[in-house]
């Protein structure tokens, strides 16, 4: 039966029911999950951008590893922990909460076998798990806590997996944002040896699914050189328009509505291959729709909704940043220009501005323009809209922001 609930979720990550896209990215998890199913422990470091879909993918990875699917042809069993690292926690703190959910996520019997052999091993790091109360002790202060965070954690996940091993086929543990860290000291180091305990030890069917920031493969790098060599990268890069294509057209498919083609590649078009974007234009025009039909008209007028929505969360803060008279000189022109790339030396040629390149850098640096080819353009498709419609054209004559609000929200 039709929905007829909003399926657009642009402020949490995609259902497993509306994943759609990421071929080539879901193909890699599915390979580790398997290579560690059959006890070639894989491990994944899950990397890109804010509101490139990290989340949403780890999300899928711990749907597809829970149990068997038969339209995707696997027969994973593992049991799983999602951890979700918050700003400035430490090691011990992932290795308190990769615990609690991994028990707090099985069978509640199962959970008791494997708290009561836990809580008699006096862990140096104490656990709270939902149902059952609190097992080990606090880090000692003895200038050896990473030691004992190595060791324990190792114990703790193997002597669980001696209780799950009759009922699973792994353990997944998966440790979302992990860039929150209040530092990778120690983290390079934690992953290689407690990687390495377990394959020593015969315990091959557990891995890690990290996700964070490009950043993170260079801050664990940093910490430990050789640490890197244990994952297998997946670097989420910007939807495809056919990807983006897919997921409206998945969305839309299981509600009551229908959504015109043209409607539908302009959301595509307009997300820039950012999730996030698209599932806010999805949302807002999915709102703004009367007749069960999603029209070009549905998609303008629910676009306002959706830039004051990306204003809050980050297009004010990104342009209130522009710093200057000749940046934000080059921010409006290319804004106006319908964010069409433009060479540094028209760029420099019309705006009259010298040595432009060192403007240029420092735009780039901040993430509000990017290169495209030899030329430059602002970062996305939508920035250039809001800065049309919520920035210059106030500035101007009411006749000329007439002019640049169509002109913004029609332009292809």
């Amino acid at each position: 039966m039709a929905q007829s609930f909003n399926p657009f979720t642009p402020n949490q990550p995609i259902d497993p029911e509306y994943f759609a896209g990421r071929i080539g990215e879901v193909v890699k998890v599915k390979s580790a999950l398997s290579q560690t199913r059959h006890g070639k422990i894989q491990h994944v470091l899950l990397t890109g951008e804010r509101g490139i879909g990290k989340t949403s993918l780890a999300i899928y990875a711990q749907y597809l590893g829970r149990q068997p699917n038969e339209t995707l042809g696997t027969d994973f069993n593992f049991a799983t922990s999602y951890y979700t690292v918050e700003r400035n926690q430490n090691l011990a703190d992932i290795c308190r909460g990769l615990t609690a959910k991994l028990l707090d996520g099985i069978d509640r019997g199962l959970a008791s076998k494997c708290f009561n052999k836990l809580k008699d091993m006096k862990l140096h790091f104490a656990v709270q798990v939902p149902w059952f109360g609190q097992f080990g002790l606090n880090s000692p202060d003895d200038g050896q806590g990473d030691t004992y965070l190595h060791t324990d954690f190792v114990k703790a996940i193997e002597e669980s997996w001696d209780e799950m091993k009759e009922t699973h086929n792994g353990i997944l543990l998966i440790l979302d944002e992990l860039h929150n860290l209040n530092t990778f000291k120690g983290v390079g180091s934690f992953f290689k040896v407690v990687s390495e305990r377990l394959v020593v030890d015969g315990y091959r069917q557990i891995m890690f699914l990290a996700t964070g920031l490009p950043k993170i493969a260079s801050d664990i790098s940093e910490d430990d050189p050789s640490a890197p060599r244990i994952f297998t990268y997946v670097e989420l890069n910007r939807l495809t328009e056919d990807e983006s294509l897919s997921i409206v057209n998945r969305c839309i498919s299981n509600t009551s509505k229908t959504i015109d083609d043209q409607a539908a590649k302009h959301i595509a078009m307009r997300s820039g291959g950012f999730p996030y974007f698209l599932h806010q234009l999805g949302y807002d025009a999915f709102d703004a729709d009367t007749d069960d039909l999603i029209d070009l008209q549905d998609v303008y007028s629910g676009l306002v909704k959706s830039l004051i929505q990306f204003e809050r969360m980050f297009f004010g803060k990104m342009y209130k940043s522009v710093e200057g008279k000749q940046k934000q000189k080059i921010v409006d022109e290319l804004a106006h220009g319908g964010n069409i790339p433009v060479l540094p030396s028209q760029l420099e040629k019309k705006l009259k501005i010298k040595n432009i390149h060192q403007y240029l850098r420092s735009l780039e640096k901040d993430g509000i323009i990017e290169r495209y080819g030899n030329s430059v353009k602002l970062s996305s498709d939508l920035l250039s809209i809001y800065i049309v419609l919520f920035k210059t054209a106030p500035r101007k004559t009411k006749q000329e922001s007439s002019r640049a609000i169509k002109a913004a929200a029609s332009s292809d």
